[in-house]
């Protein structure tokens, strides 16, 4: 009878332990942007690749639409370990680490998505990494290219030169960069978050959104909050990077963390070439839905590049950046050339 209670007793112990067990390796993941963009379908595939793998031993849930966090909490709740996973901009990112800004710079206006993903490929990508580490957040494998930025997308003001941005109400990501180079151009940039841009747009507080991609364009649908034209310059390239709280990591196994960074190698390569196909359709989209897309003169926007390399220098002081990090990202652009 002491033995079959002894049994007993230590059965229930260890189901006990084995639930707690379980329940640590529960994960979030949080994003910001609605279902159907290719951040939220890469974050899915990211957990069923993590559930499938581990046996079922590692679960993520994704929280789309900023239920959970919106980015710049949510990349705060990832420093801190409340937040497990996001797959976060880095322009957003760049409100916590001002170098991740670094693919916005006059330096890239005009550049190809070929030379962009070297870039995000290469030593720049594990220096990004270790700033990011410092503070609490780990990168488990390479970034994704997600589309080239544009200055100006606007709702009844069509832009046309650089000339009729004076003036006009912008609202862009959350980087001191983006404000920095469109306050350059004559614009009036305003940091907003994703999710109160609709509304801003709706209600006229603003004339239009500075420094995105037509893809944030086409994944929040922002046509019906007011987006008829774009002024397209290619100024610049946005990327989407997987993130974890290294609280998260350090409660994981060895042989968990290889599986979390194991899976994202077949997302990254989904991720990549699902948006290079959406931007092969973007402008038929944009266009199926009344919005207008102006391409900039090649010669003017030369010129508009040259200008604001002149003062690339003060754009990276004013936005916290390294010039020394700076030096070597145009030095590893050139060289991709």
């Amino acid at each position: 009878m002491k033995d079959f209670i002894k049994t007993t007793v230590l059965g229930a112990l260890m189901a006990t332990a084995g639930s707690a067990v379980m329940a640590e390796t529960e994960m979030r993941l949080s994003v910001e942007t609605p279902p159907g963009h290719v951040r939220n379908l890469a974050a899915e595939r990211w957990a069923d690749a993590i559930s499938e793998a581990s046996g079922g031993e590692l679960t993520v849930e994704v929280f789309p639409a900023a239920q959970l966090y919106k980015s710049a909490d949510a990349i705060r709740a990832l420093a801190s370990g409340a937040l497990d996973m996001s797959i976060q901009a880095n322009v957003t990112m760049s409100q916590f680490e001002p170098n991740l800004s670094f693919s916005i710079l006059p330096v890239f206006f005009g550049r190809t998505a070929e030379e962009a993903s070297a870039i995000l490929e290469g030593p720049i990508a594990d220096e990004t990494g270790e700033m990011l580490a410092a503070k609490g957040i780990h990168v488990p494998g390479a970034a994704f290219l997600f589309a080239p930025q544009h200055t100006a997308f606007t709702t009844e003001t069509p832009v046309e030169s650089y000339d009729d941005l004076t003036g006009l109400k912008l609202a862009t990501p959350p980087s001191p960069v983006v404000v920095g180079v469109l306050k350059e151009m004559g614009g009036a940039p305003q940091a907003a978050r994703r999710s109160e841009i609709p509304l801003l747009l709706s209600q006229g507080q603003i004339d239009g959104m500075g420094g995105v991609t037509e893809l944030t364009i086409i994944g929040g649908k922002l046509w019906e909050s007011g987006i008829k034209n774009v002024f397209a310059d290619n100024a610049g390239w946005g990327f989407y990077m997987p993130v974890v709280s290294q609280r998260t990591m350090d409660k994981l196994t060895e042989e968990q963390q290889a599986i979390i960074r194991d899976t994202w190698v077949e997302v990254h390569d989904w991720a990549a070439a699902h948006a290079a196909g959406e931007l092969e359709t973007a402008r038929e989209t944009l266009a199926e839905n009344g919005v207008t897309v102006v391409d900039a003169d090649p010669d003017m926007v030369a010129e508009k590049r040259q200008a604001l390399l002149d003062l690339q220098d003060k754009i990276v002081a004013d936005g916290g950046m390294d010039a020394e990090f700076i030096g070597r990202v145009t030095e590893a652009l050139d060289g991709s050339m």
